[in-house]
């Protein structure tokens, strides 16, 4: 069976072959370099990549887009698929770190939250990291003192742009994003003061036949991502 596989992936690769990969917005900067180097290895396969809130991703698969591989800024969407036998069972890969970002503010702690006027977030309804930001806010006592002045994002991609283009001072978002941009002030925020932010992949019904889909997964597992992941702002799972 696995040499039928390997075969099957090598005739794919010399007809040429798209995979249509989602992945949670946090992950951007990052995913470039990962398609630019499987790309580099595998010629013939072409990555086609759309990005979104993690949530979206998850209703947009429900409803049949095409999407063979899910990159998720969660374990939650991607175990909901599997239980629905939309996709395979989840492969924990990374862990994000959540950051407390600004351009207009020397950022030490969580204080500057409470001088900001308008705070950058992820819709919690439907981001991981907006989830996060809330759990944060709430454990650290400070939500009901920011609430008001919360702005929210579709996406942690989103809640960064806004304090990049200056729709608010202070932002809760991704390290990974913070990280590439290579401006600004920034603290990360203590794991304690959140769940653990865990980015995981799943193969879609729609790539359950793909040797290709199969071969990008594993490629997150190397040793060669793991090191990329720390180069981006996030940490490798053990």
């Amino acid at each position: 069976m696995k040499v039928f596989a390997l075969l099957l992936f090598i005739f794919s690769l010399s007809f040429g072959e798209s995979l249509y990969v989602a992945v949670a917005s946090s992950m951007r900067p990052l995913m470039e370099e990962l398609k630019e180097e499987f790309e580099r290895k595998n010629p013939g396969v072409e990555i086609k990549v759309s990005y979104a809130s993690s949530g979206s991703i998850y209703r947009q698969i429900l409803g049949g887009a095409p999407y063979e591989v899910f990159l998720s800024a969660n374990e939650v969407y991607p175990e909901k698929l599997y239980e629905r036998s939309f996709a395979t069972k989840p492969v924990p890969f990374a862990e994000g770190r959540l950051v407390i970002f600004s351009l207009r503010h020397r950022v030490e702690d969580e204080r500057v939250l409470l001088i900001a006027k308008r705070v950058a977030i992820a819709s919690p309804r439907h981001a991981p990291y907006g989830i996060a930001g809330v759990e944060f806010l709430k454990n650290a006592g400070l939500y009901d003192r920011v609430r008001g002045k919360l702005v929210y994002g579709s996406n942690v991609a989103q809640a960064f742009q806004f304090v990049v283009s200056g729709g608010a001072d202070v932002g809760i978002v991704s390290l990974s994003l913070v990280k590439t941009y290579r401006r600004g002030s920034y603290s990360v925020v203590a794991k304690d003061k959140h769940s653990p932010i865990i980015h995981s992949a799943v193969i879609t019904s729609k790539g359950k036949t793909s040797p290709v889909a199969r071969e990008f997964v594993d490629f997150l597992l190397s040793e060669e991502v793991k090191k990329l992941l720390l180069h981006y702002g996030f940490e490798a799972i053990k």
